[in-house]
């Protein structure tokens, strides 16, 4: 008696656990925010992807706390132009594992659901030469925005932004600031209903 209620209690948490869990991935542009001595540098949006898992707590009727965890692509493309020539032409990428942890609005649409976001993100880059390089810090802080839908209470389309709130050049690199900045698209799918 004792094993079947373990059981059944086990299945129950499981079952449970299963109607907040989801899977998500994104196609983003990111660019590299980048001034020295307060002049800006120019530098081009990159395309980039990320793709992760998130785990939705309701906290109230139609709000929830949604931790993520993903790996993230960011990156730029910067240009030097002088007399007319292209003197430089480079692709910087960067790889993040991120953290995100959105304040969530699930509001009724119709059939669906509106989503509304909102939330700091903490990231660790884990490749790119500008790490390996000393360039930059492999520590990034921001904040992240979120607004979609979810259909037949499941998957889910929104259009995302983030911006980094610190520097991640490294100290040696006088009067040098640099912040990962996006935008995308994210599809997501969630396990139970």
């Amino acid at each position: 008696m004792i094993t079947l209620m373990a059981a059944a209690l086990l299945f129950g948490a499981a079952d449970t656990f299963a109607q907040g869990f989801g899977v998500k991935g994104s196609f983003n542009l990111f660019n590299l925010a980048v001034k020295v001595n307060d002049n800006k540098v120019d530098t081009k949006m990159f395309p980039t992807f990320d793709a992760g898992v998130f785990y939705e707590i309701p906290v109230a009727p139609e709000f929830f706390v949604r931790p993520e965890l993903s790996f993230a692509r960011k990156g730029a493309n910067y240009e030097l132009n002088a007399l007319g020539m292209t003197l430089l032409d480079e692709e910087i990428r960067l790889s993040y594992l991120e953290v995100p942890v959105l304040f969530l609005y699930k509001g009724a649409l119709g059939q669906s659901k509106v989503l509304l976001g909102f939330g700091p993100y903490l990231a660790y880059g884990i490749s790119g030469e500008m790490f390996e390089e000393d360039a930059y810090k492999p520590f990034d802080l921001g904040g992240k925005i979120m607004f979609g839908a979810e259909f037949g209470g499941q998957v889910s389309v929104a259009m995302n932004a983030s911006t980094g709130l610190i520097n991640i050049a490294e100290n040696d690199m006088a009067d040098s600031k640099v912040t990962n900045t996006g935008f995308g698209l994210t599809l997501g799918y969630r396990f139970g209903k």
